[in-house]
């Protein structure tokens, strides 16, 4: 039967791309086409523990790896492809400006459809629905729970037996959930198929059976005493499944599955008129309005859970900043970007509940190669610059929300033309005529300082939240933040129009490393170069994907709070704290309780449990609250380039996220002169300063006045810029097509509404 060559044809463990296998035995295409119908390669694999071991790793080389990181590859899952692309390039908060990846090929200029003819995949979704190995790793699992007690007990243990089973469950688990996220209800493999079942059908399961599904493996692991809270070695055995990762991993599923996507309050689906056969696979069908409480509280209890068990068993914790400064001041916020930076980074972070590595082809084998080598000024491919929407999510040191009209009347005042118009001038000191650069303005919205005697650079002081410097690459940060004292050093990013690193990117906007003013700095640290980078903080450093965090839990757990029955705002608002103290910044609650803050980030509640009960109506046509908005954008603030945006976008049905126009940042630099009267003006000098002023001018120092302006990103402009956000045409983009070709099978599967 033709699903068959879907489910059961090529290999299930192909090991290229593991960091971890370096076994010689061969558990590849033979060995598991033979499985099927034969004991042979089974009994290879399953008398022998180290074996069996290997086996399991090669399980895991297939696990969802979220950085595009080589260029192709035999058996390198398809999502890993940078002329795939990143979803979150989906989003408001990131834009792509290489135009050889499919986020712009298929996705920004609408092309996209359910015939998928490249072997590559490429001409499809971003995950694919068959070239991820999702499909082998779940049967290649099964196989392994079923054939796993074979090998000897004088070879291994029953402990150890019972320990690896659990992992292989979320291995399985995990390999499912990512395909289940981007296409809803799909085939659930629950046993080893044999050849005499390849002729009955296999169709898609409910959206209901996939969620029961993926949380009965994961209960039958966390039940398992075997099963560690945390590996009995973290420093080796980084990147294996846990009792703690698949707790969490059991909450994200809730969540996704408690989400307006799936669990619309209404009961509607998504798409308006989605024929009744395909509902069952694209939304809660079963008592759709009256169970829809009670899936929040069931997500709830099971973040009840993994925090009685963290507060139990300990170890995993927020990582922090050395020497504990304390207080919202500029002056700590280095410290704070380093204990950030470290929570992420750092294999040896006690924060990260579930990590993933994958062999790069730099000559350091850091997983860099397409992520950080393909984001450089001679090739920028990796593009995903942040947007103006993103960065004036981030608030100033001290809690404040960004504003641009506040910053901007700390910058300009009214004048007259000579001609008596209406303008605006920039604020100077009467007695000197030199621009003011107060703090919270445009001129100090980055960093802010005095350049010292007998120094020709800035004496840097970084103005906003710590996470903005480790998300975004912005003007005037410098490239170097030390790993042990969190000093800055380095040259400067000179970002504005024809700076040593902008060039003219913001203005062409097309193929370019910063073309919207910003560039992206987490999972990169670099310093833009090409080959090597050996300035790079993150050289040598080998790059993991966070699959599940600590941080990301926390904020988790304030949307359950707020969203279960019997709601806890006041606890919900502690967890979200959690994150902002190790950061520096001050509790949430101060967004609604201080009228400066309250009115710049453009709320009225005047308290948090108030602005759960404050409706905010969107231009989806759909209803949220003030509470929600601010945690979603502290969500993105923390879990930026995570995959977290594009996740909560689809499970929050946010269309007006992928309509909204999106903007940069246009800096123009500036020098003063005198008029012909005497008087200081201030003129463009728009060259850069490193490899021209600087080096032919031993009197120039660090540029620190510029004019900025928020312009329209034109350069690969999005097909549903402008378009409504309730019209099914746009509706559609929730869920991936599935492929053409596998309905035309017809072993069962219906095709996800608009495709």
């Amino acid at each position: 039967m033709k699903q068959y060559k879907v489910l059961l044809g090529a290999a299930a463990l192909l090991l290229a791309s593991s960091v971890a296998c370096t076994d010689e035995i061969a558990v590849g295409d033979a060995g598991l086409d033979k499985a099927t119908s034969s004991t042979a390669t089974i009994d290879t694999v399953f008398t022998n523990a180290e074996f069996a071991r290997q086996f399991l790793i090669g399980i895991y080389s297939k696990q969802y790896y979220g950085l595009p990181y080589t260029n192709g590859g035999t058996y390198q899952p398809h999502a890993g492809n940078p002329y795939a692309g990143k979803s979150d390039g989906l989003t408001d908060c990131w834009h792509q400006f290489w135009n050889g990846s499919a986020v712009f090929g298929k996705y920004y200029n609408g092309s996209l459809t359910a015939y998928v003819t490249r072997p590559d995949g490429l001409d499809g979704p971003l995950y694919s629905y068959d070239k991820e190995y999702q499909w082998y790793s779940i049967r290649a699992s099964l196989i392994f729970l079923a054939n796993l007690d074979r090998v000897p007990s004088r070879d291994m243990g029953d402990d150890e037996k019972f320990r690896l089973k659990a992992e292989a469950r979320c291995l399985m688990v995990d390999a499912f959930w990512q395909t289940f996220q981007r296409f809803g209800g799909i085939p659930i493999m629950d046993h080893v198929l044999e050849n005499s079942e390849t002729v009955n059908p296999f169709p898609r399961d409910s959206v209901e059976k996939c969620i029961d599904w993926m949380v009965n493996q994961l209960d039958s692991a966390i039940a398992d005493s075997h099963f560690p809270w945390v590996t009995e070695d973290p420093t080796n055995m980084s990147g294996r499944w846990t009792k703690a990762g698949a707790m969490a991993l059991k909450c994200k599923i809730l969540q996704f599955a408690a989400s307006p996507l799936l669990n619309p309050q209404d009961g509607q689906p998504y798409y308006t008129g989605a024929p009744a056969e395909v509902l069952p696979f694209i939304m809660y069908t079963s008592d759709a309005k009256t169970n829809y409480q009670q899936r929040w509280d069931r997500f709830a209890t099971a973040c009840d859970e993994f925090f009685d068990r963290l507060n139990s068993s300990g170890y995993y914790a927020l990582m922090t900043a050395d020497g504990s400064p304390k207080g919202s001041t500029e002056a700590n916020v280095p410290a704070f970007r380093l204990a950030y930076r470290k929570g992420y980074f750092l294999r040896s972070s006690t924060e990260i509940l579930h990590s993933v590595r994958v062999f790069g082809q730099d000559n350091m084998a850091t997983a860099r190669y397409c992520w950080h080598s393909w984001y450089s000024q001679s090739v920028p491919r990796n593009a995903y610059c942040p947007t103006q929407e993103y960065v004036e999510k981030f608030p100033f040191y001290d809690g404040e929300p960004f504003n641009w009209q506040n910053a901007s009347d700390r910058t300009y005042k009214e004048a007259k033309t000579v001609d008596g118009r209406d303008t605006l001038v920039f604020l100077t000191n009467s007695k000197t005529g030199a621009i003011t650069r107060q703090t919270k303005s445009l001129h100090t919205m980055f960093v802010r300082g005095s350049i010292p005697s007998g120094s020709r650079q800035l004496n840097t002081v970084l103005t906003r939240d710590p996470r903005l410097y480790e998300e975004c690459i912005v003007n005037g940060l410098q490239k170097n933040l030390d790993w042990t004292t969190a000093t800055m050093s380095g040259y400067p990013w000179e970002l504005w129009y024809n700076g040593a690193d902008g060039g003219t990117g913001v203005f062409t906007q097309t193929n370019t490393m910063f073309g919207s003013g910003y560039g992206y700095n987490k999972y990169y640290l670099g310093t833009g170069a090409y080959s090597g980078d050996a300035s790079a903080d993150s050289y040598r450093y080998q790059t993991q994907w966070v699959a599940l965090s600590l941080a990301d839990m926390y904020l988790t757990y304030a949307e359950a709070l707020v969203m279960r029955t019997n709601k806890d705002v006041a606890k919900a608002v502690e967890m979200v704290d959690k994150v902002r103290e190790r950061v520096g910044l001050p509790t949430m609650s101060r967004i609604w309780t201080m009228a400066k803050n309250r009115d710049a980030a453009g709320y009225t509640a005047n308290s948090a449990e108030a602005a759960v009960a404050t409706a905010v109506n969107l231009p989806n046509g759909y209803t949220t609250n003030e509470f929600i908005e601010e945690l979603l954008d502290e969500r993105v603030r923390e879990l930026g380039l995570t995959d977290a945006r594009w996740f909560d976008m689809i499970r929050y049905k946010r269309t007006d996220w992928m309509t909204k126009q999106l903007h940069g940042l246009l800096q123009h630099r500036l020098v003063s002169d005198k008029d012909a009267a005497g008087n200081m003006i201030f003129v463009e000098r728009n060259v850069a300063w490193v490899g021209a002023d600087r080096d032919n001018d031993e009197s120039s120092t660090q540029p620190v006045d510029f004019r900025s302006e928020v312009v329209e990103i034109k350069g690969n402009a999005r097909v549903l810029w402008g378009q409504d956000p309730k019209s099914n045409t746009v509706q559609q983009w929730l869920l991936n097509p599935l492929p053409q070709a596998e309905i035309n099978k017809q072993y069962g599967l219906v095709q996800n509404p608009g495709w």
